[in-house]
């Protein structure tokens, strides 16, 4: 799909092998992901717990930042304090969770280096940066059958693939390390700036690994971005928007403990948290901050408002850049999407301003579609006026040339089903995941058009690797304002068509 792509067997093809992609967290097309768990859909509809009076006492924790050229995370095990008491054994980039934002400037080529610390009984692991323009090499293939996985129930992978077919090459073995090259480039030139996040892609496993800490959040910045008035420094919150459910010991209960079969396989945690603390709080200066919205969440969507008079407005998505700025009451984020917002404490000077999500207008009570209802964070603003020096272009960035040449018909249609006899599995176009099938060839330079239908009872988010993608219609009609942009993550509720547009 770009230059970067390297001359591997399908290399030159947009298969299923990139579009499902093996089990990117929150895309209903990873039909990689095992039991799936909301890797696929989103099926049930609100956490527990929302009812119950919001006590906002856990400062927000901020993951660090790491910055350079070459970078290395272990990957091991962490005790996190969650939950009053007793820590939660986690699995964690780096002990910490989330685990450390890495930044890093476009076009810039970056190298992080992940070392296996996990207990064997974790089998082999690989790493997905979600939204990235990655070589097929370096995107987190999700592997094929190995000792420690020995049979696939929801995909079809023969165990007679050599390493090279299946991705097993690839895979970072138990006590092994893997270096990751990022170009963060795309078509020959630096990928355009945009909130990413990395997590495990591991074949039937993904979800698990994800629930037990393997996420992260990635920011590139470029020349564009950065010549803009918007805040920056610590006026800049990166915020993962996750839930999880936790026993009377205060460990995970583990996804494998729900049994959860296609169509109705979503798990939802009882708890909702924010860069990994339920309920946190966080002081802002009456000033501009830029808030980074992430849904990490598994099957859970997020209907994202602000009270106290705040406001929001929309300057990105999860591709970047809005075309112009967006003045928005409520924003909906299935899992895996993202929203940048830009919200003027000075406004609220001295109040308590609560992050919350609420429902969504209409009747979207179906598997999936309802969102959390409650609090999430709350901001304690500052009385002290500050000098605040930024502010809000009325032009953002604009749409590539390629956008205005798009087809207006698709060439191509991936419908979302549910198949597989006894025990059922999601598909696309009536298969499940196979390394070595491809649906569709494109040539490089090409600009297509998709159809994405979702005929099932089941919401679901489709996320597209490798490159990003404009939406020409939804459901017959032109899209709203906050999604005719680039994007690479996309919500269908049930019965929904969009026509997308990729380059």
């Amino acid at each position: 799909m770009g230059a970067s792509q390297p001359k591997d067997p399908g290399a030159a093809c947009l298969s299923r092998r990139r579009l499902i992609a093996a089990g990117t967290t929150g895309a209903a097309a990873a039909l990689a992901s095992g039991r799936l768990h909301g890797l696929l859909g989103l099926g049930s509809s609100r956490a527990a717990g929302a009812a119950t009076a919001p006590r906002f006492r856990s400062p927000l924790p901020i993951p660090r930042e790491l910055t350079g050229a070459r970078i290395e995370i272990p990957i091991r095990e962490a005790r996190i304090p969650i939950l009053p008491g007793r820590k939660t054994q986690m699995w964690t980039y780096d002990g910490t969770w989330p685990g450390p934002t890495i930044r890093r400037p476009a076009g810039e080529p970056t190298a992080v280096r992940f070392k296996h610390q996990l207990p064997a009984r974790a089998g082999e692991l690989t790493v997905h940066l979600h939204g990235g323009h990655n070589r097929s090499t370096e995107d987190g293939r999700p592997g094929g059958l190995t000792e420690s996985l020995p049979r696939s129930l929801y995909c079809d992978v023969s165990e007679r693939l050599a390493p090279v077919e299946s991705g097993n090459d690839l895979l970072i073995e138990p006590g092994g390390e893997r270096t990751y090259e990022f170009d963060l480039s795309e078509d020959g030139e630096p990928e355009r700036a945009a909130f990413q996040w990395y997590h495990d892609h591991r074949l039937e496993r993904s979800a698990e690994n994800v629930w037990r800490g393997l996420a992260g959040m990635w920011i590139i910045d470029d020349e564009i971005d950065s010549a803009l008035p918007l805040p920056r420094g610590d006026r800049d919150l990166p915020l993962m928007l996750t839930d999880r459910s936790f026993n009377g010991a205060n460990q995970l209960v583990q996804l494998s403990s729900a049994g959860r079969n296609p169509p109705a396989d979503g798990v939802i945690g009882k708890h909702v948290l924010v860069n990994g603390a339920i309920l946190p709080t966080h002081r802002v200066q009456p000033a501009r901050y830029r808030l980074r919205l992430l849904n990490a969440a598994h099957f859970q969507p997020f209907n994202v408002y602000l009270t106290g008079g705040a406001k929001m407005v929309q300057i990105a998505s999860e591709a970047g850049l809005l075309p112009r700025p967006l003045k928005r009451n409520r924003i909906l984020l299935g899992p895996g999407e993202r929203a940048e917002v830009i919200v003027d404490f000075a406004e609220v000077r001295g109040r308590r301003v609560r992050l919350r999500s609420g429902r969504r207008a209409g009747a979207h009570n179906r598997l999936g579609s309802d969102p959390y209802r409650g609090a999430l964070m709350e901001f304690r603003v500052g009385r002290r006026s500050v000098v605040d020096e930024t502010s809000i272009p009325e032009q953002l960035r604009p749409l590539p040339a390629w956008v205005n040449d798009a087809p207006s018909k698709p060439s191509h249609r991936w419908r979302i089903n549910v198949g597989g006899g006894i025990r059922p599995r999601w598909q696309l176009n009536g298969r499940s995941y196979d390394p070595t099938y491809a649906d569709v060839a494109v040539e490089l330079g090409e600009t297509v058009t998709w159809e994405l239908v979702n005929p099932t009872r089941t919401a679901h988010l489709i996320h597209l690797h490798h490159t990003d993608w404009y939406m020409l219609e939804r459901n017959g009609k032109t899209p709203p304002a906050h999604e005719r942009c680039l994007k690479e993550t996309f919500f269908l509720d049930p019965g929904d068509r969009v026509l997308v547009a990729g380059h």
